[in-house]
């Protein structure tokens, strides 16, 4: 039986390559069972590994704490990791999978730019403040830099103007937003999320030449 598999993303973390793993998904029920147990098991060591970054640093964390904490085994744990560091992918993963889903209805299908930006923008901005937790676990990592090379990939699969003046134009727009939003979040979000939409509005229509 053939199986179906999925993309897997590499990164790299202090010079490290780090790859997520590959989900097979062959039509048995018996896989189907095991594949939902392993989700709920990757879910709670993800979440067990945001709340000990909030208690201790990153580097401090063993892999006891991590079990302890999220309530499974080591042999779960190592049936779905095997380094913290890939605990980080899936975090970052799941953080971009939301935006990129939450923002699809904002999104021009054949030219990739935002049909509604202050919808775009704003929506943006929500999903980064409901999943605060995650960014801050990852800032907390040194590895919130993989958000910035993702923003760039999803930006860039959008775009359809193979032009260089175009790629360059996406990482502009990228780097200026993961800016933003981290110099957001280390403020402790002291401002609103309408007010960084007015701001970041305000920005994206007055052209650089009239500040």
């Amino acid at each position: 039986m053939k199986n179906n598999k999925t993309n897997a993303r590499t990164y790299k973390w202090r010079g490290i390559v780090i790859a997520n793993h590959e989900l097979y998904s062959p039509n048995t029920s018996k896989h189907n069972s095991n594949k939902e147990t392993n989700r709920l098991t990757r879910e709670a060591i993800c979440t067990a590994l945001v709340f000990l970054i909030q208690e201790q640093p990153f580097s401090k964390i063993s892999i006891t704490d991590i079990v302890k904490r999220a309530g499974v085994s080591r042999t779960a744990y190592y049936n779905n990791y095997s380094s913290k560091q890939e605990i980080l992918v899936d975090l970052v993963d799941s953080l971009i999978f939301e935006i990129n889903q939450r923002l699809l209805p904002y999104t021009n299908e054949l030219t990739g730019k935002a049909k509604e930006p202050e919808k775009f923008i704003s929506v943006l901005f929500e999903v980064i403040f409901k999943q605060r937790d995650i960014y801050r676990a990852l800032q907390s990592a040194k590895f919130d830099y993989v958000i910035l090379d993702c923003l760039n990939e999803m930006m860039l699969s959008n775009a359809h103007d193979p032009t260089d003046e175009s790629r360059y134009r996406v990482y502009f727009k990228a780097g200026a937003l993961y800016n933003a939003i981290s110099k957001w979040i280390h403020s402790d979000f002291a401002i609103s999320t309408t007010e960084m939409t007015r701001i970041s509005l305000h920005i994206y229509h007055t052209p650089m030449s009239q500040e």
